[in-house]
């Protein structure tokens, strides 16, 4: 009825004859099924975050900012874990997008904890393209010492990065594999060590390790260097023969602090080349 209404009203014009169709429209048009019905919205779905007690621990005791003493102790609680700290220690030291300091401090700590798992974590540092991967992993290992790292801290001798190269010198040296010395004795004159004919700090860690190792497969290079002419390295090295040896040509009176004058060069060379391996040492 509202519509005859309408229309009629428009025909006499006292309503706009569009006022009247629209409104037809409205009272005939049918809403569509899918907009009649009201849906719920989707529930949020909310992310819980999990908390690592030890990557806490450990993100705090790598922060600069916070106090040596604080620090340390954080890091030592850490360490006490032991097993159970170390999935997350490994999983952040071997993730390539981990900051600098916390990567290093993962390292220490798995050398630290120092169990297989641990030194596992480590060994797949050795071959990342970050240095101070490379470098956290050898001396993580250095810190656990094991005979079963010797054969790849021998291949970081030879590693881009100089300061791993001196790292695995000193790990070596602590392990004490007498047959290590070979290898050693190898990276002593790498073209790497030498900047300009000087040595690099590098060569002075590998003498000492050789001296440490106590092997005779070190004996040729470590003669060897007595001709250079760089007291340092002259001294360590004599250190080093002595050690091995249980000999000394120092002249009575003659200080350890000084470098091998050329008649102690000499003797040395002279001694060396008169002995057969057997007669020094049995290195197995």
């Amino acid at each position: 009825m509202k519509t005859w209404t309408l229309v009629a009203s428009a025909l006499l014009g006292l309503a706009p004859a569009g006022l009247a169709v629209a409104e037809e429209e409205a009272e005939t048009e049918e809403v569509p099924a899918h907009l009649r019905v009201e849906e719920a919205p989707p529930a949020l779905r909310v992310e819980q975050v999990t908390r690592d007690p030890f990557h806490e621990q450990l993100a705090l005791a790598a922060n600069p900012q916070v106090p040596q003493a604080e620090a340390q102790q954080v890091f030592d609680e850490l360490v006490s874990r032991g097993e159970m700290a170390v999935p997350t220690l490994a999983r952040v030291f071997n993730d390539g997008r981990s900051g600098d300091q916390e990567n290093w401090v993962a390292a220490r700590a798995l050398g630290r904890i120092g169990t297989e798992p641990a030194r596992r974590a480590l060994h797949r540092g050795l071959t990342s393209q970050r240095i101070i991967t490379r470098l956290g992993a050898v001396s993580g290992l250095n810190l656990i010492a094991s005979q079963d790292s010797v054969q790849d801290l021998e291949k970081a001798l030879f590693d881009k990065a100089m300061t791993v190269r001196t790292e695995a010198a000193d790990a070596l040296g602590r392990i004490g594999h007498r047959k290590s010395s070979i290898a050693l004795s190898k990276a002593l004159n790498l073209p790497a060590n030498f900047h300009r004919g000087k040595s690099h700090f590098v060569r002075v860690h590998i003498i000492e390790a050789m001296g440490s190792i106590g092997s005779i497969g070190g004996i040729d290079a470590l003669i060897g260097v007595l001709g250079e002419s760089e007291p340092e390295l002259q001294i360590a090295a004599t250190v080093a023969l002595e050690t091995i040896t249980g000999n000394s040509f120092k002249a009575m009176g003659s200080s350890a602090d000084n470098p091998p004058s050329p008649a102690e060069v000499a003797q040395w060379r002279t001694w060396w080349s008169q002995r057969s391996v057997g007669e020094i040492a049995d290195d197995p």
